[in-house]
């Protein structure tokens, strides 16, 4: 009996060090506004600064002045593609940033006819480290540009179906989209200039498209002229900065994260709490039971 009290008190040792354990390691997850890693956008969450959003059904219900940084890498339901619409028309800004085209779902059901082209864009020549680093140097004059001399994108797309009066930002005459993979340009495959950012007003609000989220993550938002052109983006804003993470693909450390807080929020109640009494009491009662059984 006793072996068997020492062995569920080791068990639950070793539960709760690796709870601890999960609970403090920071995020690594990509563009999570919480990890402090190359790959997460903490620097900029923490500059701004921009509060995390968990959920679209968050936004503010008077969104004139406030803008949303969505970085999608999951699916929208019907709900949430109304809930950014009515964010939009009511006044909102929504920068958008996508490189593999789920971001397409929003344009489609806002009633745009730019897309994401999903397809990686290329130059040989005009880049930071190599092809796949473009630096994008044609900017139009407007308030998100404002002095800034050149962007660096990394594994980025290019916009499609945009007009003209609306690109802000385009690569070079070097560029190209592979559409077969096989890193070099063939006939058949459009070259630049590409659009990559765009503006386009609907309703009260606005909505700005990049054809790369990489550019908000750590190791690459103070590259050239990145962090001037963020900064632009968090200057239209006059209420609240949001940065969206409920369309960011979990990692099995999120998972865990969310359960540990679910976990704590409901030992924090009446019923929780009397439940951790009522174990703490039956493993410290085990060995008296144990002797009377006996």
């Amino acid at each position: 009996m006793e072996l068997r009290r020492f062995v569920v008190i080791l068990t639950i040792a070793l539960v709760l060090i690796l709870a601890i354990v999960a609970w403090f390691s920071p995020s690594n997850e990509d563009f999570r506004a919480d990890n402090p890693l190359w790959n997460g956008t903490k620097d900029i969450s923490s500059s701004f600064p921009a509060s995390p959003l968990a959920s679209l059904s968050d936004l503010p219900p008077s969104p004139q002045g406030s803008t949303l940084i969505l970085i999608p890498y999951l699916d929208f339901t019907p709900a949430e593609l109304g809930e950014l619409k009515s964010f939009v028309t009511q006044g909102g800004t929504l920068v958008l940033a996508d490189d593999y085209g789920y971001g397409n779902q929003i344009l489609e059901y806002m009633g745009l006819k730019a897309r994401f082209s999903g397809e990686i864009l290329l130059d040989p020549l005009f880049n930071r480290k190599n092809k796949w680093f473009p630096r994008i140097s044609h900017l139009a004059s407007s308030s998100v540009t404002s002095n800034t001399e050149s962007l660096i994108l990394n594994h980025a797309t290019c916009l499609s179906d945009v007009e003209a009066s609306d690109v802000l930002a385009q690569s070079s005459s070097f560029s190209f989209l592979d559409l077969n993979g096989n890193q070099s340009w063939d006939e058949e495959e459009p070259t630049g200039p590409l659009p990559v950012i765009s503006r386009h007003n609907l309703g009260s609000g606005k909505m700005i498209l990049i054809a790369d989220p990489s550019i908000f993550i750590n190791s690459m938002e103070t590259i050239e002229s990145n962090y001037k052109f963020i900064q632009n983006l968090a200057a239209i804003t006059t209420a609240k900065l949001l940065i969206d993470q409920s369309h960011l693909p979990p990692s099995n450390l999120h998972q865990t994260k969310n359960l540990l807080a679910y976990t704590h929020d409901y030992l924090i109640t009446p019923v929780g709490t009397l439940g951790l009494v009522i174990l703490a009491l039956t493993i410290t009662l085990m060995p008296v039971w144990h002797r009377r059984r006996q």
